[in-house]
């Protein structure tokens, strides 16, 4: 199984422990993000993992060179232009292997989701792409129809929203966990859509919802899932994985 780890972000609302680090390798109870993303998919399984960098991705470079990993670890070259989070997946379509699907871990997320179920539940539907998602607070939030399937979003702060999500019936709104497996096929037609220009997911997402079927798959109550992105998120992470949680 294929993944790849979204590690090219600048970090801000860490600094300053990234004035001079990337994210990835911000330490988080003794480990830097990045080997507590490349075990947890390596638990799982997986033995093929891409990871794009650009903020100080030399470092990070250096730092996969220096260590050894049971999965076969490949780099996607950002540092010359930031590709956001869709973009990332065009860039390293080459370091992909045939396989129908890949996976999309943030290197900044800690959780205790079940990959394996995941990648079950993606891969005897008919869906291009399932992302995980959850019943938690969030002032923006997917919408998706009585039949699973994205049909638009929403901003609570703003009011804004894509899709027409006042008249679908049953509609559900979750917020979005940025781990999502998608199809290869699908990464090909954004690409076809974008070439290599830097492009977010989500709106690229919600701009083939008529064509294809993109699919919630609802995240446990009792899962877990930490956000690193800030000190304060940090620190909370940090307390569960030093009691022995991860």
């Amino acid at each position: 199984m294929q993944a790849i780890i979204l590690a090219a972000g600048f970090g801000t609302r860490l600094r300053p422990l990234t004035d001079h680090t990337p994210k990835a390798l911000v330490k988080c109870a003794g480990k830097c993000m990045i080997d507590h993303a490349i075990a947890y998919l390596e638990s799982y399984g997986f033995d093929r993992i891409i990871i794009n960098v650009h903020h100080f991705g030399e470092q990070i470079i250096e730092h996969i060179n220096n260590h050894h990993y049971k999965a076969e670890i490949l780099i996607s070259d950002e540092m010359a232009e930031l590709k956001d989070t869709g973009g990332a997946l065009v860039a390293a379509l080459p370091l992909m292997n045939e396989e129908d699907s890949i996976l999309i871990f943030n290197t900044d997320v800690i959780t205790d989701l079940d990959l394996q179920e995941l990648a079950s539940a993606h891969e005897s539907s008919d869906s291009s792409a399932t992302l995980i998602v959850q019943e938690r607070e969030s002032t923006r939030k997917l919408v998706f129809n009585a039949e699973n399937h994205l049909n638009g979003w929403y901003n609570y702060k703003t009011e804004e929203s894509i899709g027409d999500i006042e008249n679908a019936p049953n509609s559900s709104f979750f917020a979005f966990s940025g781990i999502h497996m998608i199809d290869r096929s699908l990464v090909e037609r954004f690409a076809e859509m974008y070439g290599d220009k830097p492009f977010p997911m989500i709106p690229a997402y919600l701009s083939c919802i008529n064509e294809v079927n993109i699919q919630a798959y609802k995240a446990g109550k009792d899962t877990v899932w930490l956000e690193t992105g800030s000190q304060e998120r940090l620190k909370e992470a940090e307390e569960w994985v030093k009691n022995g949680r991860w």
